[in-house]
């Protein structure tokens, strides 16, 4: 794997000829996006392949790639690299040093992906904290396993959780999902 270029928000919101891609989900999309045009694919629904023929990338336009933190979008750098396309970086820090570095970010009403599971961990590891105290202690493997889920969470930057609620019907845009967005 080749080193990813990164850029910061502040240079690539001045970029006027780039082409921005944010690869996060509906719901964190949903949560926080940004004010300049830009396409929306979450990084499940992404071909590499697909993108480069749709938006005609030829290599003299730029491709930012954007997600919360950085390293959705390291991995979707990665796979433009392999289908060909080198001119890709990523924005440096993610959607969350846009806000910081105060490149304009729209706020929608939504509760955030991050919140839900804090939410529900917190919610599975009071049940289970309850339920072994009261009815068998087998229920403790509950707030085991969410230890677990975040500790793993925290070293591959991968969480179960929040990919599970992420396709939650309350988390999923209304009508057709569009790809991009002009917001």
């Amino acid at each position: 794997m080749q080193d990813i270029r990164k850029i910061s928000p502040q240079d690539a919101a001045s970029d006027q000829a780039c082409v921005i891609l944010d690869v996060r989900t509906d719901i964190e999309h949903s949560a926080a996006a940004l004010k300049m045009p830009h396409i929306h694919l979450p990084l499940d629904k992404l071909d590499a392949a697909d993108f480069i023929k749709a938006q005609k990338l030829d290599g003299n336009r730029p491709l930012y790639i954007l997600c919360r933190a950085g390293g959705r979008a390291a991995k979707a750098a990665e796979s433009f690299r392999q289908a060909g396309f080198d001119n890709v970086h990523v924005i440096d820090g993610g959607i969350m040093n846009c806000e910081t570095c105060g490149v304009p970010v729209n706020k929608g009403e939504v509760i955030s992906l991050e919140r839900q599971v804090r939410i529900a961990v917190g919610s599975t590891v009071l049940l289970g904290v309850m339920l072994g105290a009261f009815a068998n202690p087998w229920f403790y493997m509950l707030p085991a396993f969410c230890g677990a889920g975040l500790i793993m969470a925290g070293v591959t930057e991968w969480c179960g959780m929040a990919m599970l609620l992420a396709r939650a019907p309350w988390n999923k845009a209304a009508g057709p999902a569009k790809a991009c967005c002009n917001t």
